[in-house]
């Protein structure tokens, strides 16, 4: 079975697909085959990680009216070379997970007569993905609400939930920190790349720091680091300011993590069962990540903070007072974990194959 894989513009797209493409290719007679925009992450990240990557070039529907009607003619274009790319590359499946690269390829995978799968992250479906729902012959969800209208829709979850099962060996990220194993761990991280807009917070933050009874560590993101190194260079031993952190090594050893509220970082928190702050970022496409916060925040599975208003004192106070309540960790723990689709890349191939056959 050849499986092309569509995927594209962030992370949240990228790592679950490059999660799923690892375990499919576990299976016998499997071979993964990957298309993506040529000016995005996906083309250095899915190389590196070692497919097989196919490039168009087409651009979303954003910005001037004018510069929406040079995006709507590249479609076009960007189906006639998907086009070409599936006639040569004959996969049994194209399985596309978000990201307006996918509508092209969708559309094209259609024209063929190739089964297509789609995958949604969120809990509010993105563009692309609605745009291509009656296309395709299945739709795997990570939220109950999302196309819940739609009969081929299997809420089977994201491929990050899966990280449980596998063995991760956090000591050298600890020791690259200079962690300690015997206090308890607090992780904020904003994304791969930090947020500028949340910047301000953590600046004010750590100017009104005490002594902390438990190690905090902050990704800045790279583009960051400097600014924050520069103007903070004689933080308590157990503050740590890094530009990035290896996030998947340090999830069984937190207490606690701040963070954004994107698909594939709840999946792992999900997974781990990591008490929670989520932050929704408020400038992603229709506000997604407030949903996907508040479906777990309405079952007590996080602590949800809105980014308006919030000042670094009161984050700080928010964290000391979540993680010195032990029945309220436990409780964030326990209610994560329960929303879990830890079979879920498993669950997912095996629709994979129903589809093909």
């Amino acid at each position: 079975m050849k499986i092309c894989i569509v995927t594209g513009g962030s992370g949240g797209h990228i790592f679950p697909a490059i999660t799923y493409a690892d375990y499919a290719t576990k299976q016998d007679d499997v071979e993964v085959v990957f298309i993506g925009n040529d000016h995005k992450m996906e083309s250095t990240i899915v190389p590196k990680a070692g497919y097989d990557f196919y490039p168009i070039h087409n651009k979303g529907l954003q910005g001037s009216k004018v510069d929406k009607v040079k995006a709507l003619f590249s479609q076009f274009k960007a189906i006639r070379q998907a086009k070409k790319h599936l006639k040569d590359l004959k996969p049994d499946v194209v399985f596309a997970f978000g990201g307006y690269v996918s509508v092209p390829v969708g559309i094209a995978a259609n024209s063929l007569g190739i089964p297509l799968v789609l995958h949604e992250q969120n809990a509010y479906p993105g563009k692309a993905n609605k745009l291509l729902a009656k296309r395709s012959k299945a739709i795997v969800t990570c939220y109950k609400e999302a196309f819940s209208e739609m009969s081929n829709s299997f809420y089977l979850g994201n491929p990050r939930a899966s990280l449980i099962d596998e063995t991760i060996d956090s000591s050298a990220e600890f020791e690259r920190l200079n962690l300690k194993n015997d206090m308890k761990t607090v992780l904020i991280v904003m994304g791969s790349q930090g947020s500028s807009a949340m910047n301000p917070i953590f600046f004010e933050m750590l100017k009104s720091l005490n002594q902390l009874d438990y190690q905090l560590i902050l990704a800045t993101g790279p583009l960051h680091i400097e600014s924050f190194e520069a103007n903070f260079k004689n933080l308590p031993d157990n503050v740590k300011i890094t530009g990035f952190v290896d996030q998947k090594a340090l999830l069984p050893k937190l207490d606690l993590t701040v963070a954004r509220a994107g698909a594939s970082t709840i999946a792992e928190i999900q997974s781990f069962g990591v008490p929670s702050i989520l932050i929704p970022s408020p400038h992603v496409a229709n506000n997604h990540q407030f949903f996907n916060a508040k479906s777990l925040s309405d079952v007590d599975a996080c602590v949800l903070l809105e980014e308006q208003g919030l000042t670094g004192e009161g984050l700080l106070t928010k964290i000391n007072e979540v993680l010195h309540d032990e029945v309220l960790t436990n409780a964030l723990s326990a209610n994560a974990k329960h929303m879990a689709k830890p079979e879920a890349v498993s669950d997912i191939h095996q629709l994979i194959e129903t589809v093909v056959k």
